[in-house]
């Protein structure tokens, strides 16, 4: 199972990695279609929205995920733990008090979201292919890349638990990041 998880997370990466290229090279300054990669440094940070390119907007779950991955950002940019705690498993919420959220999103800002892809999850659920741009104070920026502004592709799993829709734990093996 777990070749298979980080068999799909190498092909994930794979695809969001090939749209921030595409999109890089056309332009990319349509919001549904533009990539944190398309944003100068200079304007960051971009937009808070969540946008969806195409592919990913035609998804018949796309106007659900939509919702819990702007919550999700929308509680990481107001430090709203409650609201962070409705997007996440359970499991996390235990991992991560609200002294702990706090902490580690003090001075956190993400912008410039764009889902590019969700794929069916092999253990149900779905994935969910994104980038985005995170502009924080260097000293919370993770410890290997202490800078101000960093650049994310990231496979987020999204499962149902107790009926609803939730962000599971992103495998360090599935975020990529570069300062913008």
């Amino acid at each position: 199972m777990v070749a298979v998880v980080v068999l799909v997370a190498a092909a994930a990466i794979g695809v969001v990695l090939r749209d921030v290229r595409q999109a890089s090279a056309a332009g990319g300054t349509d919001p549904a279609t533009s990539t944190t990669a398309a944003v100068a440094a200079s304007q960051q940070p971009g937009a808070k929205t969540v946008v969806f390119v195409a592919d990913a907007a035609a998804h018949p779950d796309a106007a659900r995920v939509r919702v819990l991955l702007q919550n999700y950002f929308d509680a990481i940019n107001q430090g709203n733990y409650q609201l962070w705690s409705s997007t996440v498993l359970a499991q996390r919420t235990r991992d991560t008090n609200k002294n702990d959220f706090l902490t580690q999103y003090r001075s956190t800002v993400d912008t410039s979201i764009v889902v590019h892809r969700l794929e069916a999850w092999p253990g149900g659920g779905l994935l969910a292919l994104i980038s985005f741009t995170s502009v924080q104070d260097p000293a919370d920026a993770p410890p290997d890349l202490r800078v101000r502004c960093l650049r994310w592709r990231v496979s987020y799993p999204l499962v149902t638990e107790a009926g609803q829709l939730r962000i599971g734990m992103a495998s360090p093996n599935t975020s990529l990041r570069e300062p913008c």
